[in-house]
């Protein structure tokens, strides 16, 4: 008798999907506007509704019942993929967040390489070139403010700020030469 009932369970669900296919189908895509994944959630829908057949008293109300499910099945599915997208946005801003942060440091650590090179660059230059060149970036003092500080011509001051950045350069030609062999 149980084999009966199963049997008669069968025949009434085959009856309602191919009734109520079109319709179940077209409840979920007004929700999900996207055939894919309202075909996904019809699916669904009738999953569910084979599971609960026995909840339907009236039969007269299945096709509600049914655009009820699916509606409901697509709604469902709306916020799986929103909460994913959201994830994703997360992910790529975390990523994207990670990327600045290496390049950040990346820059930092060029700076601070590129200052310890100017740092020693100036420190291998004549006293007479490293004296102005302080005077004029450590000081912001201008070539005629050099020249009285140290009692020199402005024409001389001119010559060692020169001479002096005319060094830097080379050493800093004569490191990248070395740094490409």
């Amino acid at each position: 008798m149980a084999s009966d009932h199963a049997y008669v369970m069968e025949n009434v669900f085959q009856h309602i999907y191919s009734l109520y296919h079109q319709r179940v189908y077209h409840a979920a895509q007004k929700v999900l506007r996207d055939p894919q994944l309202a075909e996904d959630a019809a699916q669904e829908t009738f999953i569910k509704a084979y599971r609960n057949l026995d909840k339907l008293d009236d039969m007269s109300k299945a096709g509600a019942w049914l655009a009820t499910i699916a509606s409901r099945t697509a709604i469902d599915m709306l916020r799986k993929e929103g909460k994913r997208k959201f994830i994703s946005i997360e992910l790529a801003n975390w990523e994207l967040e990670q990327y600045y942060l290496e390049h950040i440091v990346t820059r930092e650590v060029e700076l601070r390489e590129t200052i310890q090179e100017l740092e020693q660059d100036i420190q291998g230059l004549k006293p007479k070139h490293r004296e102005v060149l302080a005077l004029r970036y450590m000081n912001d003092m201008k070539d005629s403010e050099i020249a009285a500080s140290l009692a020199l011509p402005k024409g001389t001051v001119k010559t060692r700020l020169y001479r002096a950045k005319a060094a830097i350069k080379q050493a800093k030609q004569q490191r990248d030469k070395m740094a490409s062999v």
